[in-house]
């Protein structure tokens, strides 16, 4: 018995030390968190990585590099040569991709040796970038922390907030691959400071068609069904005051709940959609003192259906279904679906699309 009891513990032991003999120190590798694809003016791919520098000895906390290269893989192997210590892959949290990448059809093509690591297609946040790429792996701002860090934090606050998109390599490629919906985006704009404006939407065959603005952007996640958390819009009021140039007139609010439903059908050779929109609304500000609290409500409908019936209209004009209506025809209406499918961009902009919102206040504040 004794000798069974010595055996289990240099067993432990073992399998305690085993785990230590190859251990790499943060000194000794190169974490690439940060990649970046772009063109210079030659139509030439440009690829760049950002990294922590973790030796005490430096003053620069980041190492970037960008290289020319015909691939991602290729590209990695130049950039080898340059770094100080050996490269990890898995680690990047951010791919910041150039419009003028976007604009191109076939870019998707590029990300495929991103796709065949099982830690990058979850991890890494795919975002389009308004600007030269290299301007923002460059920026180092004083208040802020490590660029990696604090684009990964930008994206995943704009997305709890239901502003923007985290969209990750394996929701891209499945947002690719479906035939019931096109792709999108989180976009970033470098002014003063890194800035999340809304949202890029990309065609069936991922190339850039056009971008949505932050309200938009909300409104698009609404019809969606995805709202995360409460979240705040501000829409126009009757303009009746007097209150001088200052104050706009405006009432802001926060959704509180909010339900689509979407129902197609097929009626004289295209589809029609039925889309209920109802939310519940708490005002948090009315700048407009003519405008009574129990007038609100049927001012945020009528403002909501004009907005969302916008949006649809934008979205039908450039022929892009972030939506997911071809997902609902598919469910359905799959025999008229199934005709249609291989070219549901131009379907989907013919399609009837009938919005109904439903409005319903919910709180005023404590204060009147």
């Amino acid at each position: 018995m004794r000798i069974m009891r010595s055996g289990i513990v240099f067993a432990l032991l073992a399998m305690l030390l085993g785990g230590c003999y190859d251990q790499t120190n943060l000194e000794d590798i190169t974490l690439a968190l940060t990649l970046g694809i772009d063109v210079n003016e030659d139509n030439e791919l440009l690829i760049y990585t950002s990294s922590p520098v973790f030796s005490k000895e430096a003053k620069q906390k980041t190492e970037d590099y960008g290289v020319k290269a015909t691939t991602i893989r290729q590209a990695r192997g130049r950039l080898d040569s340059m770094v100080t210590a050996m490269t990890k892959s898995g680690k990047i949290q951010s791919i910041l991709i150039g419009k003028q990448v976007l604009e191109q059809p076939g870019w998707f093509k590029l990300l495929d040796t991103l796709m065949r690591d099982a830690k990058m297609t979850v991890n890494s946040r795919i975002i389009a970038v308004d600007g030269s790429v290299a301007d923002f792996m460059e920026f180092t701002p004083e208040d802020k922390p490590r660029l990696s860090q604090h684009i990964a934090k930008l994206i995943d606050t704009a997305s709890r907030r239901n502003i923007s998109f985290k969209t990750t390599v394996q929701e891209f490629h499945r947002q690719m691959f479906d035939k019931g919906m096109t792709p999108f985006v989180a976009e970033l704009k470098k002014k003063r400071q890194l800035e999340i404006t809304g949202a890029a939407l990309l065609d069936e065959r991922g190339k850039y068609a056009t971008s949505l603005g932050l309200q938009e952007t909300t409104l698009l996640q609404l019809l969606q069904n995805e709202k995360k958390a409460d979240t705040s819009l501000t829409i126009p009021l009757p303009a009746a005051s007097t209150d001088g140039q200052l104050l706009n007139n405006r009432a802001s609010f926060y959704v509180k709940r909010a339900k689509t439903k979407i129902r197609p059908t097929f009626e004289k050779g295209k589809f029609v959609f039925q889309v209920k929109l109802s939310l519940d609304a708490a005002i948090s500000e009315n700048l407009n003192s003519d405008v009574q609290e129990e007038q609100i409500g049927p001012i945020i409908q009528a403002e909501l259906d004009k907005e969302v019936t916008s949006l649809i209209r934008k979205l039908q004009k450039h022929r892009v279904d972030p939506v997911g209506f071809g997902m609902y025809a598919r469910a359905y209406t799959y025999r008229e679906w199934e005709k249609v499918k291989d070219r549901w961009a131009e379907s989907f902009a013919e399609a009837d699309i009938r919005l109904v919102t439903s409005v319903r206040v919910v709180g005023t504040g404590i204060m009147q």
